[in-house]
């Protein structure tokens, strides 16, 4: 853990806070079609793997009169699995010039022309660290044949069951609006999967995932199951039901469910609202049979005019509901999303989250397989928004995965920019084995203009300091001041003491001086090359080399990927960032541009939330 790693189609027109849009390339931004068939054709896609389950099926007729075939009796999967839901539409491997996306990169993100296959085996390779088993693979009826992408991975897998070796699997997921287009789909996959030793199956079932799949009837995934089994192909189907809970009082409406009780073996959750209905949607799976195959968020936030947000909160969100699926009885559990930026749902490394999701994902796999964790570490994560409003509270986390064989403690606290401490959270025990958060959530005092850091510290048993890790900086901004992000919603950077990094050491900023009201002027040096350097300004991106040393600002593009339009101004703050040949991260501190007055809310900074000067609260 402590070593750094590297690395949807949307439902139409729901109100703000609706249920979770698909991300990636499609909808609203107009190149996404476009870059779906030019790279679907010749870049396919990633990992899944299954657990052993007696599945039977019975050969029946639809509603319409064509062969059908309903679910027979199953069990819950005797192997424990992991698995993440993967947008491959989404953001790419590889740089590409022409398509914008926000700050959050894969970590591993490479120059333009990297070959494919060494993708795709660095990103099966970033999976098994984070304690994945397998990955569903999102295919687009119309848009994408049910063996795209898969068989690149496939390639890639295939080594990792050598020797009677529990590898690493394949499946596709599919979003399909006919029953004609799902046996199509899976009778291209059910091809390309012949003899592939990653294909994911459950005994000799192949396993199928579905998004969405009230998109058709029961009697219609039931002819479509009939037409595929009838050639001799068997099917272990997964599918997400679209509970959209938002759009029902933030509760699970079984009644859209009922009607798909006998149909499929198993079923996954894709809710934004998850904290809500976990526990109700895993109790009525029990109810019908049907295994519960998970579906956790790490939150949500689609940063559009019809899209939704849930706060992570750092990661209480990202672990609580892990934990909540590991108690709910689910078969396998199930990462909502690998990579999917767009909707900021993305567990893989990333220059936003580091490998905290991804670190924290491992963790809990290990405890749910009943495994020893990879790493025998005992490693330090701070996470803080990227901006703050001058009077709002600011949330801040220490987190601690202690792999070690003896208890820690762990703090966090806020300082200013010279390194005076403004609040301090309480310490919190974390025992061997276990993950712990201190979490700081309060008004400091601070002005538009400024910024402040959050330091998270690790302490033995007996108080003695072990590490003290530094986060990305917190901009502060007056409010209403026009730079603030819009829509001003909080979102997070993360780091870990096993890879974060002093930009000094790194590299400088030049051309600070020469326009102070502007960032135009600026550049990155670097002392030797890095894998990733950029300029961040409100947030936004403003300029990306890969494999360079040098980068000049740009200014943000005027929409992103998703359909997401950027609105700034020159005003506000600018930092870089970079990411080294080893995966560690280091920030910049920022380039402010044109003061704009504005100060707290009249907390005096000494830690107790009143304005008097004392410590006494």
């Amino acid at each position: 853990m402590s070593t750094p790693r590297d690395g949807m189609p949307r439902r139409e027109s729901a109100p703000l806070g609706s249920t979770p849009r698909r991300g990636g390339l499609t909808g609203a931004d107009p190149r996404g079609p476009e870059v779906t068939r030019r790279r679907g054709a010749t870049r396919r896609t990633f990992l899944a793997l299954a657990g052993t389950a007696l599945v039977g099926t019975t050969v029946a007729c639809s509603a319409s009169g064509r062969p059908g075939a309903t679910r027979g009796p199953s069990s819950a999967a005797a192997q424990q699995q992991v698995w993440a839901h993967m947008v491959p539409q989404g953001l790419p491997l590889a740089e590409s010039g022409d398509i914008h996306y926000g700050s959050e990169r894969p970590l591993a993100l490479a120059p333009a022309g990297t070959d494919y296959a060494s993708l795709v085996s660095g990103q099966l390779e970033q999976g098994r660290a984070a304690g994945l088993t397998g990955m569903q693979i999102l295919l687009l009826e119309g848009e994408n044949k049910g063996s795209d992408f898969l068989g690149d991975w496939m390639d890639a897998a295939d080594p990792t069951w050598q020797d009677g070796a529990e590898g690493f699997a394949v499946a596709p997921c599919l979003l399909v609006s006919s029953r004609d287009g799902a046996v199509q789909m899976i009778r291209q996959y059910a091809e390309a999967s012949d003899g592939r030793s990653s294909a994911a199956r459950v005994e000799d079932a192949l396993v199928v995932w579905i998004y969405n799949a009230r998109s058709l009837s029961p009697e219609d995934w039931a002819s479509c199951r009939g037409a595929v089994e009838e050639s001799g192909t068997r099917l272990h189907l997964v599918a997400e039901l679209a509970t959209a809970a938002s759009q029902h009082g933030d509760s699970l409406d079984t009644s859209l469910l009922d009607p798909y009780a006998d149909t499929f073996e198993a079923v996954w959750l894709f809710e934004d609202r998850e904290s809500q209905v976990l526990g109700d949607f895993a109790a009525w799976a029990a109810a019908h049979g049907t295994v519960f195959a998970g579906g956790t968020l790490p939150g949500y936030d689609r940063e559009t005019s019809h899209g939704g947000y849930v706060d992570a909160r750092g990661t209480q969100l990202w672990r609580t509901q892990l934990e909540r699926a590991r108690d709910s009885g689910a078969a396998w559990l199930t990462a909502v999303t690998w990579n999917d930026a767009v909707e900021h749902t993305s567990v893989q490394p990333t220059t936003d989250w580091g490998t905290t999701r991804a670190d924290l994902l491992a963790h809990h796999a290990a405890a749910f397989r009943g495994h020893e964790p990879q790493e025998k570490n005992l490693t330090a994560y701070v996470t803080s928004p990227q901006y703050l409003v001058a009077g709002q509270e600011l949330l801040v986390e220490g987190l601690a995965i202690n792999h070690e064989s003896q208890d820690a403690r762990v703090t966090v606290r806020v300082t200013d920019a010279d390194g005076t401490t403004l609040a301090t959270s309480q310490e919190v025990t974390v025992a061997a084995g276990e993950v712990g958060a201190a979490v700081l959530e309060r008004t400091v005092r601070v002005s538009g203009g400024a910024h402040v850091f959050a330091v998270v510290e690790l302490r033995d048993a007996s108080g003695e300091l072990l590490s003290s890790t530094r986060g990305a900086p917190v901009v502060v901004f007056a409010a209403e001041d026009p730079a603030i992000p819009d829509p001003p919603r909080r979102r997070y950077y993360s780091l870990s003491s096993a890879s974060s990094v002093d930009f000094s050491r790194w590299a400088r900023i030049e051309g600070e001086d020469d326009d102070a009201a502007s960032p135009a002027n600026l550049r990155v040096l670097a002392e030797r090359t890095v894998r990733s350097v950029e300029f961040l300004h409100n947030t936004w991106p403003a300029g990306l080399a890969l494999d360079a040393r040098e980068l000049s600002y740009r200014a943000p593009p005027d929409s992103l990927v998703g359909g997401q339009e950027v609105t700034t101004v020159t005003q506000g703050f600018t930092v870089a960032r970079l990411v080294t040949e080893a995966g560690e991260i280091a920030y910049s501190a920022p380039v402010h541009h044109g003061t704009v007055a504005g100060s707290g809310d009249g907390d005096d900074g000494d830690g107790d939330g009143d304005g008097d000067g004392d410590d006494a609260g």
